[in-house]
Order: structure tokens, then C-alpha cells, then sequence
């Protein structure tokens, strides 16, 4: 009979400890920004590889994606990037009304529902 109830208790306990550890272990995010690049870009070149900052990223729950640009005093530059792909959205370096931006330090703010990811990119010049 003590065998029974230690191999029931046993049961018991692995079962709690995988319970517990489940519910402990974190959400995977559901948005991830996996690279920023080239973090410093020339608009004006001629060369796709450096001339706009590409902002690659998994969204597996479809997310709705806003990413916006300020400068470095805080304004707005630029709001609803260019994508190339689903995965993969792009600045040219150009403001809202279309007009290439000075060169400087540039944040960048991505939001995915409650998420929110900062981050700079450097427009040379």
C-alpha cells in the first residue's frame, strides 16, 4: 500500500513542479526586432546597402507595427516607414512631406501593441 501511495505522491509532485515551472517560465514575445542596419547610412548614395536603415523583425502574431523617427531634439521626423518584405521595414532617410533629413543621430521608436523598442541610427552625410 505505501508503494502505491509513494508512486501516487511522486505523480503528484512531478506534476506540481512541471505545473510550476510552466507557469514561471516567460512568454515568448511575439514581436522581436532582430537587427537595425546599416546603423549609420548615406541616403544620397546610389548603393541599396547604404543608403536607407532597414529594420528587420519576427511578428508571428501579425501585429499592427508603428515606427516612428525623431530627431535628436525630439521632434517627429517621420512616421509608417516603407516595408520590402513582411518582415522587414525601411527609412530613407526622408521626412514626412519627403524631403532628405540633415545628417545627425536619429531615434527610432518601434510599438507593437504594448511594446516598445528604441534604438538610433546615424544619417551621414
Amino acid at each position: 500500500m505505501t508503494l502505491a501511495l509513494d508512486k501516487k505522491f511522486m505523480s503528484n509532485l512531478f506534476n506540481a513542479l512541471l505545473l510550476s515551472t510552466l507557469l514561471a517560465a516567460p512568454a515568448a514575445a511575439a514581436f522581436t526586432l532582430t537587427k537595425v542596419t546599416p546603423r549609420v547610412f548615406s541616403p544620397g548614395e546610389g548603393n541599396p546597402v547604404v543608403n536607407r536603415a532597414r529594420f528587420h523583425f519576427t511578428n508571428p502574431d501579425a501585429g499592427e507595427i508603428t515606427i516612428r523617427i525623431f530627431d535628436i531634439k525630439g521632434s517627429l521626423v517621420r512616421r509608417n516607414l516603407d516595408s520590402e518584405s513582411p518582415l522587414v521595414m525601411y527609412w530613407n532617410g526622408r521626412d514626412q512631406g519627403g524631403s532628405m533629413v540633415r545628417g545627425g543621430i536619429y531615434i527610432y521608436q518601434i510599438e507593437v501593441g504594448e511594446q516598445v523598442i528604441t534604438g538610433t541610427v546615424v544619417v551621414a552625410k
